[in-house]
């Protein structure tokens, strides 16, 4: 009896096939990770999946390496919901368009978009209108993984399209599929790389600005144009932009097995933030930072190397000295002018860059241009070159606007030294100076041509008329405490100048030494110039500035770091003194816990946020132009 007990449970267990059923405890993050699980995720289909071929009949080996037949399918299909064909065809067909990549490219094109066809077919089910279905979540992340897989495809391929590309699926169906170009999108052979900006890891940025939708984000790198206006400014490795591939499928493209698909490319930082998708007007994907940051690589500036060249002040980043954007000119978008302090370069800016990029009213009517100058050099000298080449920059802005038009008056961000640099550029004038420097002013014309000449170029100018706004952050109005203590000395000993500018600071210093002030001639005396004496708060040049007036039609503000000393004429960025920051007038003025890196604290650049809001706002007053004034609500 007992033997029979012993071998019959088992056996009769055996015979019907059957398991013992219990009940268990589960973690319910084990549950929820379970849900999530996909094809994408892991090696294995999604439980849905798994359970609907398990009803068919059919096993995960089978559906993912040969695939299902049609009589499969009809079987399966007559069974499912909406919902259930969809999900489990989608899935299945990216599973196999994955294994059959470098076997069979073309089919897996093929089932990538049998695999997009179907998940957008998805997105728009009743069920998911106001989803409550875990499977709704994932037809995006079906359709996104499709798409790149046929933009992979092409760029292999290197977008040679000369007619609709043809792409068997073999699941019943034959892609036909063309490529549209919507916006300022060159043709896709002319970019170097076109990457998925999924793909891009990003290291050195705070934030990664993204913008959920349809579509998968791109980062289209191409050489620039030298031949053309619109991309003079750009730098010499070229541009890095945000596209956006759509793979739409018309209505009733199918007839019989053969079908039509259109993938859109998209330009997206045109200010594109809405695509009409299967009828409907549905938000753009789009990622602004990884194009940034593709760029930046690429220029080599994110390195050590920027800051020995703004030390050395080498002749050729003085041939380099000037303005840099990240795009082709937009003719209609405010400029926006970043210029950077002492021993830095346009790559300090970098963080605000993505930030203000981030902000799509700051985005649709703004463009960034970035002063690049050699620090090392006297501040004077550096004043003129910036005045200068502000004049060329909007010269080149007139010229490149549409006929009838005029470019938008410009607004200046300026950190640290820069913001002496900058001043220059917005005073009512610079009589002063020359009352300052000279014990008769009258005398300037004694001298010789080309020293009047010379002088004339340092010391008279005025507010530049097409500046509207400026933003001074951390600026040494005043002076700086390291340009006299130990900190200093080293910088001086590091300096290096390009022999061109000493040279002809020396010729003008010497061919005016005798009709300046005599208590300033044994300051003209000290050694060779430099931008570090030139912070110094002893410093007549400073002193002189520091006494011009900015002219009353251009409004500014102050953001000053503050170390934990106290908002008051006590407290410094470690750096940079209030007392030397403050500057009487200001339309605003904001503390922010940070030293003198205080334009990249998070505080400072919502309060630049909130500066170019406002202007943007006061634009819209002053001339009902403005393009986002919807946005700016």
């Amino acid at each position: 009896m007992k033997v029979y007990r012993a071998l019959g449970v088992p056996l009769l267990a055996l015979l019907c096939s059957c398991a013992a059923v219990k009940v268990k405890s589960v973690d319910p993050t084990d549950t929820l990770r379970e849900f999530r699980q996909d094809i994408l995720s892991s090696e294995t289909l999604s439980p849905f999946s798994l359970q609907a071929l398990r009803m068919a009949g059919i096993t995960q080996q089978q559906a993912l390496e040969d695939g299902i037949d049609e009589a499969d399918r009809i079987q399966f299909e007559k069974f499912a919901t909406p919902i259930d064909r969809a999900y489990v065809e989608s899935e299945l067909a990216i599973g196999r368009a994955q294994i059959l990549e470098r076997s069979q490219p073309e089919k897996a094109v093929g089932l990538y978009l049998h695999a997009a066809d179907l998940a957008s077919q998805g997105v728009f089910l009743k069920e998911c209108r106001a989803p409550v279905d875990i499977r709704c979540d994932s037809f995006k992340v079906f359709y996104d993984r499709a798409v790149r897989g046929v933009v992979s495809y092409l760029t292999q391929k290197e977008w040679k399209l000369d007619a609709p590309l043809q792409f068997p699926s073999g699941a019943g169906r034959t892609f036909s599929l063309n490529v549209t170009r919507k916006g300022p999108v060159e043709n896709p052979s002319e970019y170097a790389s076109i990457t998925p900006a999924s793909s891009i890891g990003l290291e050195g940025l705070t934030n990664r600005h993204r913008q959920n939708g349809i579509g998968v984000s791109l980062v289209a790198c191409r050489p620039r144009r030298d031949t053309s206006k619109e991309e003079m400014y750009l730098p010499r490795v070229g541009v890095c932009l945000p596209l956006t591939a759509v793979v739409r499928f018309p209505q009733k493209s199918c007839h019989e097995a053969r079908c039509e698909a259109w993938l859109d490319l998209v330009n997206s930082v045109t200010g594109e933030t809405e695509y009409k998708f299967n009828g409907a007007t549905l938000p753009l994907a789009a990622d602004y930072t990884a194009p940034l940051a593709a760029l930046v690589e690429r220029t080599g500036m994110g390195g050590w190397d920027g800051l020995f060249d703004a030390i050395q002040g080498n002749e050729e980043l003085l041939k380099n000295t000037g303005f840099y954007t990240t795009e082709p000119y937009n003719a209609g978008k405010i400029p926006l002018i970043t210029v950077h302090g002492l021993f830095s370069n346009p790559i300090t800016w970098l963080d605000v860059h993505n930030d203000l990029m981030g902000d799509p009213v700051i985005r649709e009517n703004f463009q960034i241009w970035h002063y690049l100058y050699p620090t090392s050099l006297p501040i004077v000298e550096n004043a003129k070159t910036f005045r200068e080449k502000l004049d060329e920059l909007h010269d080149y802005l007139l010229a490149t606007s549409p006929k009838g038009t005029t470019p938008p008056h410009m607004v200046v961000i300026s950190h640290s030294m820069g913001g002496l640099l900058t001043r220059t550029a917005v005073v009512k004038d610079s009589n002063a100076l020359q009352e300052f420097f000279f014990e008769d002013p009258k005398r300037v014309r004694e001298l010789d041509k080309e020293v009047q000449a010379q002088i004339n170029a340092y010391l008279n100018f005025s507010r530049k008329p097409y500046i509207d706004r400026v933003v001074f952050v951390a600026v040494p109005h005043r002076g700086s405490e390291i340009a006299d203590n130990w900190i200093g000395r080293i910088g001086r000993a590091l300096l290096s100048l390009p022999k061109t500018i000493v040279q002809k600071s020396v010729a003008v210093a010497r061919g005016a030494r005798n009709i300046l002030r005599p208590d300033l001639r044994t300051e003209f005396d000290g050694g060779e110039p430099s931008s570090i004496r030139g912070l110094s708060a002893k410093n007549p040049t400073l002193i002189a500035l520091s006494r011009l007036e900015i002219d009353s039609n251009v409004p500014y503000h102050s953001i000053i770091g503050d170390r934990g000393l106290g908002d008051s004429p006590l407290s410094s960025d470690g750096v940079v003194a209030y007392s030397s920051s403050h500057v009487d007038g200001a339309d605003s003025e904001l503390i922010v816990p940070a030293d003198h890196t205080a334009h990249a604290h998070p505080k400072a650049v919502s309060e630049i946020r909130r500066i170019l809001r406002y202007h943007i706002e006061q634009v819209a007053k002053e001339t009902n132009s403005v393009k986002s004034s919807k946005a700016v609500r």
